[in-house]
């Protein structure tokens, strides 16, 4: 670490944590947003020929994937655990929205195994 005390280091791991959940909450508010147009549409279904990309807002489900992954790998180290308590409530959301892409949903909540502490969720 070159001589950083672990608080100069935390900050911008918490930065890290905050914008990698905000980029997968963005990815499901534009697949909630995209059914919502299309049921107001009076489609039942999406599209067939919807790419990932519309659905997930302009990004890809490897890349949802990659930040689901660099958020479970931060959690399992266990001086980043306090680090996560602020974001337990937006990464159980996530876990639970019906909008989150099947794969990536099952990374959220392996991701909150991980988050798992001395903390409980409220």
């Amino acid at each position: 670490t070159l001589g950083k005390s672990s608080h100069e280091l935390s900050a911008p791991i918490h930065s890290v944590i905050s914008l990698l959940l905000k980029f997968l909450e963005d990815a499901e508010t534009s697949a909630a947003n995209f059914a919502l147009n299309a049921h107001m549409q009076g489609q039942s279904s999406l599209p067939p020929n919807i790419s990932q990309e519309e659905l997930c807002g302009g990004t890809t489900i490897d890349m949802l994937r990659r930040a689901a992954l660099t958020l479970i790998h931060l959690a399992k180290h266990s001086k980043n655990s306090k680090l996560f308590l602020n974001h337990q409530h937006r990464v159980l959301t996530l876990a639970m929205s019906r909008f989150t892409h099947p794969r990536i949903g099952a990374m959220i909540a392996n991701l909150l195994y991980h988050m798992e502490g001395d903390w409980t969720l409220t």
